[in-house]
C-alpha cells in the first residue's frame, strides 16, 4: 500500500476512533527504540503507540498498529530486533488506530484484551466499519463522482484535484474491504498476569475511564506502564463517552497508576515520560471537571460552555479542536446524560 493511500485509509481509521490523530502527515519509517531490558517503543508510527517486550521465550506485543499495513511494518520490525515469535498481543482499549493492525499478526499470536473492549470491538468497530463500506463510502464516490463530471463538462481548472479526490476515495473503499474483523482469544474483568522470559507483565482494568475497557500494561521488573489512551502525551484527550467512558473514575484510574513503582511511561498518544507526566493528564481532567462544573453552576448551557477559551495550564496542548468534545463530554456527564 503507497504511503499516500496509506494516510487516506487512515483517515477513515481515525473516524471510527473519533478523529483523534485526523490530519497527521504520514510517517516515513518506523523504528524499534529500546526503553529497558528487552522492551522497545515503536516510533514513527500514524495511531497509537505501540510498544514490545522481546524475551527468548517469545514477544509480547502492546496495540496492533492503525492498519494492516503498518501491522505488517510492526511486525516486520519486531523481526529485525527479536527473531522470536509474536506470543501475545495486549489491547489497550478498542479503537482503531490501536487494533486495525490485528490481520498482520501471525495467527499463533494469543490476543489478550478487558471484557468489554472484545465486545466494543464487536458492537462498535466492526457496525461503524460496515457501515462506511456499504453505505457512506459508496455516497462518497457518487457524490465525488457527480463534481467530477460537472467539472469535465466545463473544464474546471480543480478538475484534476477532484479526480485525485475521487481516486484515493475509490482506493480507500477497496482497501477497507480487505480489513478483516480479528478479536480477542482471552478476555479478563479485573486483572490478567501474562508470565514471558522471566517477567510477569501485568494487565490491569482499573474501571470506564477512556472508555469501558481501558487496560493499563504494567511492567513491574522495568519499572514501565503503558497506559493506552488513559494518558496523551502533550495534547487534549478524546473521551469515549459512545463506550462509557467516565473522566471521574479516569482521575482516580491515574492517580493509582502513579503510585507503582513506575520510572517510565508509554502513554496511548505522545512521547514517552515519567509518572509526573501522567498525572498531568490528571490535573487537566480535574481542572476541565471543575470549569464545567462552575459553568453549569453559573446557568451556562452547553453551547455556551463549549465556547470557553483553554484553560491557561493547557494552552500548549495540540490537537484543541477536541477541547468543546471534551467540555461537552463532562458537561454531560456532570449533569447526568449518557449520551
Amino acid at each position: 500500500m503507497k504511503r499516500k493511500n496509506l494516510f487516506f485509509f487512515a483517515m477513515v481509521v481515525m473516524f471510527l476512533a473519533a478523529g483523534v490523530l485526523a490530519g497527521q502527515e504520514m510517517p516515513k519509517e518506523i523504528k524499534a527504540v529500546p526503553v529497558v531490558g528487552g522492551l522497545y517503543f515503536v516510533e514513527g508510527l500514524e495511531g497509537g503507540n505501540v510498544a514490545f517486550l522481546a524475551t527468548d521465550e517469545g514477544v509480547l506485543v502492546v496495540d496492533s498498529g492503525t492498519t494492516p499495513e503498518e501491522g505488517k511494518l510492526i511486525v516486520a520490525e519486531i523481526a529485525r530486533v527479536s527473531g522470536r515469535p509474536i506470543r501475545f498481543l495486549v489491547l489497550t482499549h478498542y479503537h482503531g488506530d490501536h487494533t486495525f493492525g490485528l490481520q498482520a499478526y501471525p495467527p499463533s499470536t494469543v490476543i489478550i484484551a478487558q471484557q468489554n473492549t472484545a465486545d466494543n470491538m464487536r458492537s462498535l468497530n466492526e457496525p461503524r466499519l460496515r457501515g462506511m463500506m456499504e453505505k457512506q463510502m459508496p455516497e462518497m464516490i457518487a457524490t465525488q463522482k457527480l463534481k467530477v463530471e460537472k467539472l469535465r463538462k466545463k473544464n474546471g481548472k480543480e478538475l484534476p484535484k477532484e479526480e485525485e479526490a475521487l481516486k484515493a476515495l475509490e482506493t480507500q473503499l477497496a482497501e477497507l474491504k480487505e480489513l478483516c474483523f480479528v478479536y480477542p482469544a482471552v478476555t479478563f474483568q479485573s486483572k490478567l498476569s501474562v508470565f514471558l522470559g522471566g517477567q510477569e507483565i501485568e494487565v490491569v482494568h482499573l474501571g470506564r475511564a477512556h472508555t469501558d475497557g481501558d487496560a493499563l500494561v504494567y511492567f513491574p521488573k522495568l519499572k514501565v506502564l503503558h497506559t493506552g489512551d488513559l494518558f496523551f502525551a502533550g495534547s487534549y484527550p478524546y473521551i469515549g463517552v459512545e463506550a462509557g467512558a467516565d473522566t471521574a473514575n479516569w482521575i482516580a484510574a491515574i492517580e493509582r497508576a502513579a503510585s507503582w513503582e513506575v520510572e517510565t511511561v508509554i502513554p496511548g498518544h505522545g512521547r514517552l515520560t515519567d509518572e509526573s507526566g501522567l498525572l498531568k493528564m490528571a490535573a487537566y481532567l480535574s481542572e476541565l471537571r471543575q470549569a464545567v462544573k462552575d459553568a453549569i453552576a453559573s446557568g451556562k448551557s452547553l453551547e455556551e460552555a463549549k465556547k470557553m477559551a483553554p484553560l491557561p495550564a493547557w494552552k500548549g496542548f495540540e490537537r484543541e479542536r477536541l477541547l468543546p468534545t471534551n467540555i461537552e463530554a463532562v458537561y454531560n456527564e456532570l449533569a447526568g446524560k449518557k449520551d
